[in-house]
């Protein structure tokens, strides 16, 4: 029996093993991810939100549907287990609480405006780009590329201490991780994903 734990274990550890992208991998990825992320006019997603908190036994999971549209208007539609819409647009921070609204403007805050490029950024690919606030690594598995990103920023990185973005096989982000100095994190997970297809303007009205 320790045996077969040992071998499964093993091939687990294969299965996640990463290794660095090359020089050459790393340019094609950028190259690739970045064409799609100038041609991204809207996404929209369903999401699993799954938040792991050490001190808690169990995780706390809620979900719902994401929208985008290009360059920076971003909508979080929570559904389950309760009704919360969070709306970026037009430099501001809309709260939809199942029906009570609260408006932040993002110019007079600028930590909240850093969280919005740093949100926006991790669905449509331009993280990768912003070398001055943040350093980014390249790896690869069998199925996956992850993009490792460490804020610059200290008020950042007193919330997350990593960023990371799990792509598949077409280079589409599939996951996103929020990693907390303490062990916590929050990872996404999104499905259903489609690119460039009309949403409806009443999405995003206020």
């Amino acid at each position: 029996m320790r045996i077969l734990k040992l071998v499964i274990f093993l091939i687990s550890v294969a299965t996640f093993a990463q290794t660095p992208l090359t020089e050459a991998e790393t340019l094609k990825f950028k190259e690739i991810v970045s064409k799609r992320s100038d041609g991204l006019e809207t996404l929209s997603s369903d999401f699993l939100q799954t938040k792991y908190i050490k001190m808690m036994k169990g995780a706390a999971i809620s979900n719902g549907r994401l929208y985008y549209m290009a360059p920076d208007i971003l909508k979080w539609e929570y559904r389950q287990p309760y009704n919360y819409k969070i709306l970026f647009k037009d430099d501001k921070l809309i709260i939809d609480d199942d029906g009570y609204k609260t408006v932040t403007d993002l110019k007079s805050n600028k930590l909240f405006e850093k969280l919005v490029t740093l949100i926006s950024g991790s669905i449509n690919g331009k993280l990768l780009e912003d070398k001055k606030n943040y350093d980014v690594s390249y790896f690869k598995t069998t199925n996956l590329i992850s993009a490792v990103i460490v804020p610059k920023d200290n008020a950042i990185r007193d919330m997350f201490n990593q960023i990371i973005l799990l792509f598949d096989r077409n280079l589409v982000v599939i996951t996103v991780r929020l990693m907390e100095a303490s062990g916590d994190y929050t990872e996404i997970d999104f499905k259903n994903i489609r690119f460039n297809q009309p949403i409806p303007p009443s999405v995003f009205q206020n």
